[in-house]
């Protein structure tokens, strides 16, 4: 940037009107600013021939307080900073639809820079806080520069230069492709939550048989179809499914023979009750630890940060619902020996420890309707995200699979997005004999058309749902 110092005169008659021989300067002191050169890690430049710009996205988790990393790397002209006592800094302005440009007007401008913050490394990383971006949206960053004027006259007055006061760009009305950079920052898909319209758990909903077997009895006839899963105890020990017994059409197979005085509990709900949820834990090897929330797909784990064990269920349970664990046969005491997490529903909190080899068991009533037994051939599912939708920028699609890896479908269905509506629903029929399982979720496909008009997706998905035909009645006609 060039700056000259104002033509004036320098006769004793300056001034003065109607005299002759002023003694005019013609010329004055030039100077330019050698403006340091920098690229960003962050952001990117705009490219609209078809590359992605990926190395300028960001996509924040609403969940958490986030800031966006934007690391200055200077790579030139770092010698200005001190030859002319230079500082840094920086604006973000927002891409708006109505008049395809960015704005004038910055919604964040960084703190004055001094050089000698970042003169080892020459580079700054700096955080931008995302609840001042109004994600989502497209953002400009224009870096800036205050200086001593680098003229001897101007010097000597004290003068600064702040380059902000010159707003300018050959594109989207202030970008300057030369010097400017640009990034993209949405929220993430929403986790859609699965929950069943009108849940309530029925009063008096659990069943209990007692059988007296005989001695090498392998296989119990349960004595009614149950909703969902059902609890075997063999002598107050509860037994787990696929390791200690097998359940295939209405009867239950052990792994080994009854012998005399043995006790056989079944407790279960009936098919016009709520559903049973049963998770099956095998502890395996060494468990795995670290902070709060970070059990990633573990279903068991052990906190760091509390210096507790955890174990976790695969599904929400309804907030109605009791939660009985057992570990390896034996039933502990509710607010006792565990209690469940204020923050995370499916998060169980063990006073106790656990052990590689041990069978954990937790039983509940999940939140929604059709899990594990199914009685009927039309299945409604419902779900919910937070926050709703601001824009109909997106679409969630009910996938039913035959696994569940989802490696091929049964069933898909979409449903758009709706601008503030929070709550939606979509059904599928099934068929199949008994004991014919499918699986269930909802995915999130968040979309963002870029300037470019490249599409962003970002997708998440809900809980997985095991459902098995309990009746062949479903194929009626």
């Amino acid at each position: 940037m060039r700056y000259q110092e104002r033509i004036y005169s320098q006769t004793q008659h300056s001034g003065r009107r109607n005299k002759k021989d002023n003694n005019v300067n013609m010329s004055s002191d030039i100077c330019i600013f050698q403006s340091p050169l920098f690229n960003i890690t962050g952001a990117t430049k705009i490219d609209c021939t078809g590359t992605t710009m990926s190395a300028g996205t960001h996509i924040v988790t609403t969940s958490l307080t986030q800031t966006i990393p934007l690391s200055f790397g200077f790579t030139a002209n770092t010698q200005t900073f001190i030859d002319t006592e230079a500082t840094f800094k920086f604006s973000i302005y927002k891409y708006e639809d109505v008049f395809t440009g960015f704005t004038t007007t910055p919604i964040f401008s960084s703190n004055i820079i001094s050089y000698s913050a970042f003169s080892a490394t020459n580079t700054t990383t700096q955080y931008i806080p995302t609840s001042g971006l109004t994600l989502d949206g497209e953002y400009l960053v224009k870096g800036f520069f205050e200086y001593s004027a680098c003229t001897d006259y101007l010097r000597r007055l004290g003068k600064k230069i702040d380059t902000s006061f010159y707003l300018f760009g050959n594109e989207y009305s202030i970008y300057n492709g030369d010097v400017d950079y640009y990034f993209l920052a949405m929220t993430s898909a929403a986790t859609p939550t699965l929950f069943t319209a009108g849940q309530g758990i029925p009063v008096n909903s659990l069943y209990q048989s007692v059988i007296l077997p005989e001695p090498n009895t392998t296989q119990i006839l349960l004595p009614n179809n149950p909703s969902g899963d059902f609890v075997v105890t063999l002598n107050g020990l509860t037994l787990a499914k696929d390791y200690d017994y097998i359940y295939s059409a209405n009867v239950i197979t052990l792994s080994a023979a009854t012998v005399v005085d043995d006790i056989v509990t079944l407790i279960y709900v009936p098919t016009e009750s709520s559903q049973l949820t049963i998770d099956y834990i095998d502890v395996v090897g060494p468990i795995p630890s670290g902070p709060t929330n970070g059990e990633g797909s573990n279903n068991y784990y052990y906190n760091t940060t509390t210096n507790k064990y955890e174990v976790y269920t695969s599904v929400n349970p309804d907030t109605l619902s009791k939660i009985i664990v057992m570990i390896n046969g034996a039933t502990l005491a509710d607010n006792v020996d565990y209690y469940k997490s204020t923050t995370n529903p499916k998060r169980i909190i063990l006073e106790g420890d656990i052990y590689d080899g041990d069978m954990i068991t937790l039983v509940y009533f999940p939140l929604i309707q059709f899990s594990n037994g199914i009685n009927t051939n039309l299945v409604t599912v419902n779900w919910t995200i937070d926050p709703a939708p601001q824009t109909n920028n997106g679409e969630f699609t009910l996938e039913v699979g035959y696994d569940n890896t989802f490696s091929s479908f049964y069933f898909t269905g979409t449903t758009n997005y709706i601008e503030n509506v929070n709550v939606y629903t979509n059904s599928f029929n099934v068929t199949g004999s008994v004991g014919t399982q499918y699986f269930y979720r909802v995915k999130n496909n968040k979309k963002y058309t870029t300037l470019c008009g490249d599409e962003i997706n970002n997708i998440s998905y809900s809980d997985t749902i095991p459902i098995k035909i309990t009746t062949n009645s479903v194929n009626s006609y």
